[in-house]
């Protein structure tokens, strides 16, 4: 195999690729946090970390078109972020994907390293398939992937060499983080989102932004200052009044405790909130607003 470059793409984001310029291998290392960054590409997915008995586990999935659609459709959801690290390899011909996808697969399961959570899509039909040509293809990514485990899941244990490997992943804290509906699809900034900003509330009657406090699972958001906010509507006869009551009695505690402008019906300063859902609220008037459907990640500039 040739040698490898290692380069940093955005902390805990790490790309390698091979310096061989007619090798296109790149392998991109994601912490789960960062799923973000998994390449918008056809490629081969593999997820990496320890179930809820202990056990090293693995996923190993693929998309023809979109392997951040993918992750964040399947797979950021609290019930199945078990994960605490993802390896994605972008595959330039869309049609090898099931073939390379249901080979590592077998190859990962016969070894019996790692537990391998069975993939739904069932695409061991496309294993030793005599119309694709895939064993380098395999090989290649096997190999890199080796490389950046540090450990060999492809081998069966009691033939494998006698290796140093890294510990396995302690268990990871859920998610505390979902995006939904209008904001399930990061949008491009403009002039006025502010630089500082790492998302943007999704609807055309407020303008907020704001940013979580620290790494997931910290729940924390902070909304900017300049950013709006809207009262609300109280109709008794709505299922909803004695919520909305709530909201507009905390609404009145952050404007009495210089929070919320109500001259200006704009945040004056930064003001951080337990969770996304409790801004949202405050920020929309509506106790029925969840965070996970009203703010959207901006792109980085790059994007």
């Amino acid at each position: 195999m040739a040698d490898l470059l290692i380069s940093r793409v955005a902390p805990g984001v790490t790309a390698v690729s091979s310096v061989d310029p007619f090798d296109k291998l790149a392998i991109y290392r994601i912490d789960r946090a960062h799923w973000q960054y998994t390449p918008e590409q056809p490629g081969i997915y593999l997820l990496y970390g320890v179930n809820a008995d202990g056990k090293l586990t693995v996923y190993i999935g693929m998309s023809t078109t979109n392997m951040r659609s993918r992750i964040r459709s399947h797979h950021i959801d609290p019930g199945k972020n078990w994960f605490g690290v993802l390896f994605a390899v972008p595959v330039a011909s869309a049609l090898l994907c099931p073939a390379i996808e249901a080979e590592l697969i077998g190859q990962v399961t016969e070894a019996g390293v790692v537990d391998v959570i069975a993939n739904e899509a069932a695409e061991r039909r496309h294993r030793n398939a005599e119309d694709v040509h895939i064993e380098p293809a395999v090989e290649q990514i096997r190999d890199g992937l080796q490389l950046v485990l540090g450990s060999d899941i492809f081998t069966p244990g009691d033939i494998a060499d006698v290796q140093t490997t890294d510990p396995p992943l302690a268990r990871m804290v859920p998610l505390a983080r979902e995006y939904r509906g209008r904001a399930a699809e990061s949008r491009a900034r403009n002039a006025n989102d502010p630089s500082d900003a790492t998302h943007g509330y999704v609807g055309a009657q407020v303008q907020a932004w704001g940013r979580f406090e620290a790494e997931d699972p910290d729940k924390r958001f902070r909304v900017l200052a300049g950013s709006e906010w809207r009262k609300p509507v109280l109709n008794p006869e709505a299922t909803t009044y004695d919520r909305q009551v709530e909201v507009g009695e905390t609404q009145d505690q952050l404007v009495a405790t210089g929070v919320l402008d109500p001259a200006t019906m704009t945040f004056p300063h930064d003001h951080i909130f337990e969770n996304l859902t409790l801004a949202t609220r405050v920020v929309s008037g509506k106790a029925q607003y969840s965070g996970a459907y009203q703010w959207q990640l901006l792109q980085n500039p790059s994007e």
